[in-house]
């Protein structure tokens, strides 16, 4: 009887023992490749159920509903979501990491959701899609410092409350968190009754002020406003101690003999400020900061911030005379290609100037024969030749030896001696001989660049003296 009990305990210890070793195989279970988001019994969002289990090994974390993890059901919408990077684009016109993060987004927000679709996200929003659109021009990613709405994603921004409303229409804690939150997308700020429709149907702000005639306004905050309705628009939905009402002109007197100063030319290359104003440059801009505390918004006029755009147009193949200027910093092959590729960014054409690929296009080159080679291996007679042949794309120098490689001068080859007779040019070089010497100012015509002449026999820097011939009579 003991010998049963003995075998039995030992077949129950072997089979406890065999549970645990399949568990541990369970736990660690490669997941990496799964991306389909699921609600926990614990109330948190996996990026898989095969992740649900992996993270709770032997803990009864189940699979639920997917409506027990959002916020109208009391979900804290905390996650665990991998951080591979699979974007998807939400129907709120953002592009997310991966379809776990756009689940966590629609536990938060009841009206979002989820799409697979990316026409929506920005140029360039992955490696593969920047090499398509630069093929052959050596593009290669870069910091986000160096591109205009990704210079900013880095930012680690302070805790601080003041609002700012993104042309989005949704309202920002701080400018810094907008800029974060958008990292990629041409997001600006605007004056905040873009964001506040009640107090736009309710009419405490005026949308616009074009009709009101200039009457300045000093205003409770120390700033100088146009009208009385530019006070109102520009300082919307401010309450209690925010609150910003005319107080006398004297007050503000010093500022404006101090901003009047400011001499501005009339050059046309219009700037959109953050009260959703064009000025004709940044200099008025500038004006504008100094009275009312105005920034920069972008570059190129205001968009008309009632229109909605149509996502759907489909652009028609026409030749352009120059590529497109975008106010986010890129460049697009026509104004139609622009407004499909960042639909609803508010996206507008600005001045080719704007634009690192763009600002030389509209050049006029002078004669200088400095010959120079491309990065797409061609040979232009100058500088300003490369860039304004090369509107849009990314060409740039590189040094000569780059196209000289495949470049044989059939018509200045020669057959040279090779005795060793050395001349001195006049690019500090020594040649083998005068021979060696003419061939090369055979290459330098065909290039376009200055001959070479000899400074004297002799190796450069030892100079021989050659032999006199006299002539008597």
């Amino acid at each position: 009887m003991e010998l049963i009990f003995s075998l039995l305990f030992l077949l129950s210890a072997f089979g406890m023992g065999h549970g645990r070793v399949r568990g541990r195989q369970i736990c660690n279970v490669d997941c990496s490749n799964k991306m389909a988001p699921v609600c926990g019994s614990d109330g948190i969002i996996y990026t898989s159920t095969c992740d649900l289990k992996r993270l709770n090994c032997g803990q009864g974390v189940f699979v639920v509903d997917p409506a027990k993890c959002e916020r109208s059901r009391g979900a804290s919408c905390k996650h665990r979501c991998a951080n591979t990077y699979d974007p998807v684009c939400g129907s709120d016109g953002r592009t997310y990491l991966n379809r776990c993060i756009l689940r966590v987004e629609e536990c938060r927000v009841e009206e979002l959701r989820r799409s697979v679709s990316c026409a929506c996200a920005p140029a360039s929003t992955s490696l593969c899609d920047m090499r398509m659109r630069t093929c052959n021009q050596n593009v290669v990613p870069t910091s986000h410092a160096h591109c205009q709405t990704t210079k900013r994603c880095d930012d680690v921004c302070p805790y601080s409350y003041k609002p700012v409303c993104g042309s989005d229409s949704r309202i920002y804690n701080s400018k810094c968190q907008m800029k974060v939150k958008n990292c990629g997308r041409h997001i600006f700020e605007t004056p905040m009754v873009h964001c506040r429709p009640q107090e736009r149907t309710t009419g405490g702000c005026p949308i616009s002020c074009e009709a009101v005639p200039h009457d300045p306004v000093c205003g409770s905050n120390g700033r100088l406003y146009d009208s009385e309705c530019d006070m109102e628009r520009l300082n919307c939905g401010l309450g209690g101690a925010g609150r910003v009402f005319p107080v006398s002109l004297e007050k503000c007197r010093k500022k404006m003999d101090s901003c009047e100063r400011i001499q501005c030319p009339f050059t046309l290359d219009p700037v959109c400020g953050t009260d959703s104003t064009t000025y004709v440059n940044y200099c008025h801009l500038h004006k504008a900061t100094c009275k009312k505390g105005v920034e920069l918004a972008h570059y190129g006029e205001c968009p008309d911030m009632s229109i909605r755009e149509n996502c759907d147009a489909e652009c028609q193949d026409q030749e352009s005379t120059y590529p497109v200027c975008g106010s986010d910093g890129n460049v697009y092959k026509s104004t139609c290609d622009m407004h499909k590729r960042t639909c609803g960014q508010k996206v507008v054409a600005v001045a080719l100037h704007h634009c690192e690929a763009t600002k030389h296009c509209v050049l006029e080159c002078r004669g200088d024969n400095v010959a120079v080679c491309g990065s797409d291996n061609k040979m232009y007679r100058n500088k300003c030749e490369m860039k304004t042949k090369n509107c849009g794309q990314h060409v740039y120098e590189v040094p000569l030896k780059q196209c000289l490689s495949g470049f044989h001068f059939l018509s200045c080859l020669r057959f040279c001696p090779k005795t060793f007779e050395p001349v001195c040019g006049t690019d500090g070089k020594t040649y083998s001989n005068e021979c060696f010497l003419k061939m090369e100012n055979c290459r330098a015509r065909s290039l376009g660049r200055s001959f070479v002449n000899r400074i004297y026999h002799g190796k450069c820097g030892y100079p021989q003296p050659q032999p006199k011939l006299y002539m008597f009579r």
